[in-house]
């Protein structure tokens, strides 16, 4: 039961003999209604183009997203889930030198710095709030030619303030350092809790911003996200793209869902009304510590008795998958994130939770 992913849910399935569709996933942070529901009759629709190959520069989904972000096509650069993406940008940070990250964080950045031969420098861990803009400056000060920012992060939904974002952003610019600006998680944040900088790459010489249809539109098992930048870095990063990465269907997908503007927006008033919910119910277990971050999302600490490990464990035999956040570089076995999801299904991970109580 170690898979660093959401995708749990299969595992589950095979070692424990629980049916796929019976297992609530908690560990996945993915909007709570699922897939849009203009993706799916999109993907419905195109069914039968399975023999065909897809467009392998995604033009028309990148003229959506041009459009959508008042930007144009070719400062889109679309691959297999943002994570391609995140290895893409590693070929060419690396190439400049170290490269630096604030922890804990998605363990994904450092295992693609890793893979490309990279150094990386790290903050002190941040378990409750995001790092200063000094401490990511002291990063560039050690050497590091690369910035790797959540924001809001994962896994503990902390955000930076929108103007030390920019003030990073210039620094960044006036160094020749390059910032991956990951926003995935942006669009179901709480309200006015911080801005994206999508519409806004032109004025960096050096942002990338990723974004994902995954988390807000719900189509994590079709693997499709998208880089945003200048149209000059743009293009260094689609030479680095992997050929016909995209397959048809999950661009069709991912068009429709980004017209779906009230799916996203259900999405995040649903949030915005069960997560306080969440939190006084985890919080009355006593227990349980859980961190109030900005994201879809909860970091929570076990203040007694249970690792991680073995909570998750003891949680997926009664159907509720829970993330062990053990593997994140800066936490310890005391620490599971849980997604925050529809009524009736954060009432049965508070059940579970107190049948584990006694």
């Amino acid at each position: 039961m170690s898979s660093p992913h959401g995708g749990d849910v299969w595992l589950v399935e095979r070692v424990l003999g629980l049916r796929a569709e019976s297992v609530i996933d908690f560990s996945s942070n993915v909007n709570p209604y699922g897939p849009s529901p203009k993706a799916i009759k999109a993907l419905l629709s195109k069914i039968w183009l399975l023999g065909a190959y897809p467009d392998d520069r995604a033009e028309a989904l990148r003229e959506g997203l041009a459009e959508h972000y008042g930007l144009k096509p070719s400062n889109f650069v679309v691959g297999n889930g943002s994570t391609e993406l995140i290895y893409a940008f590693s070929i060419l940070a690396t190439k400049e030198g170290p490269v630096g990250m604030h922890i804990p964080t998605f363990s994904e950045y450092e295992r693609a710095v890793r893979a490309h031969g990279g150094k990386c420098f790290f903050t002190r861990p941040h378990v409750h709030d995001q790092p200063s803009v000094e401490e990511l400056v002291e990063l560039m000060d050690l050497g590091a030619k690369a910035i790797f920012l959540c924001n809001p992060n994962n896994p503990n939904g902390a955000v930076m303030r929108p103007e030390d974002v920019e003030e990073l952003l210039q620094e960044a610019d006036e160094r020749g350092v390059y910032v991956l600006l990951d926003e995935d998680f942006v669009e179901l944040a709480d309200e006015g809790s911080t801005r994206s900088f999508a519409s806004e790459v032109e004025e960096f010489d050096h942002l990338v911003v990723l974004r994902s249809f995954s988390k807000s539109h719900g189509l994590a098992g079709l693997r499709i996200g998208y880089a945003i930048a200048n149209e000059r870095l743009a293009e260094r990063l689609e030479a680095l793209r992997v050929r016909w990465n995209v397959s048809l269907l999950a661009q069709e997908a991912a068009m429709a869902a980004l017209e779906d503007v009230e799916h996203v927006e259900a999405a995040k008033r649903l949030v915005k009304l069960e997560k306080p919910k969440l939190v006084k119910e985890l919080e009355g277990l006593g227990w349980l510590k859980p961190i109030y971050g900005r994201a879809n999302f909860l970091l929570v600490e076990l203040k007694e008795r249970f690792r991680s490990p073995d909570l998750k464990a003891e949680l997926a035999r009664r159907g509720l998958l829970v993330r062990d956040c053990s593997n994140f570089r800066g936490l310890t076995d005391k620490y599971i994130r849980v997604a925050v999801k529809r009524p009736w299904e954060n009432e049965l991970l508070i059940r579970g939770l107190k049948e584990l109580s006694y």
